[in-house]
């Protein structure tokens, strides 16, 4: 058990980290938009590569924050029945979701994702506009992201088995007293 808590903890970490490191690419974001405000207002020249540039930024950010956004349970959730479950139902209910659900997703489109990538990389694909940016970059960022995101949900799932060993234990020790 202490070996998958240090697993477990080991990923969180390197998310953590990597989650702070990527929310930085908002500054980045900012400061396109301003770039292109600035430009296009005061001097009134406007850029043929602000727009892609900022989508381009913002697909990068979101999937390279998924996995830090999923261990931080940032995403919506409706708990109003689930709450009212008992303790060991909701670690079973997690596990059997996130295997039916998350890791077929997941695991599926982490390969189809690098793929996409080398298939973008390797023909030297652009953008459709004027500017013609080359796609890459955010494929490989979205490969990235989802590697991340398989990852965390394997931490996720070994916590949920650790919490649910844990209560039947606690159990267990009751019906022992």
């Amino acid at each position: 058990m202490k070996i998958i808590n240090g697993v477990c903890k080991g990923i969180d970490k390197v998310n953590d980290l990597l989650g702070k490191i990527f929310s930085v690419l908002v500054l980045a974001i900012l400061a396109v938009i301003l770039c292109e405000v600035i430009l296009r207002r005061l001097f009134n020249s406007p850029q043929i590569w602000t727009q892609d540039l900022t989508v381009m930024l913002f697909a990068s950010y979101t999937i390279l924050i998924c996995a830090y956004g999923f261990q931080k349970k940032a995403f919506v959730a409706v708990d109003v029945v689930f709450v009212m479950l008992p303790k060991i139902a909701q670690y079973v209910l997690h596990i059997v979701t996130y295997l039916c659900f998350l890791c077929p997703f997941v695991f599926w489109i982490v390969p189809k994702s690098f793929n996409f990538f080398l298939r973008a990389y390797s023909t030297n694909e652009q953008t459709y506009s004027v500017w013609a940016a080359p796609t890459w970059p955010v494929k490989l960022c979205f490969f990235i992201g989802m590697f991340l995101l398989a990852v965390q949900t394997v931490s996720e799932i070994l916590k949920q088995v650790i919490g649910l060993v844990e209560v039947i234990r606690e159990r267990k020790g009751k019906e022992a007293m």
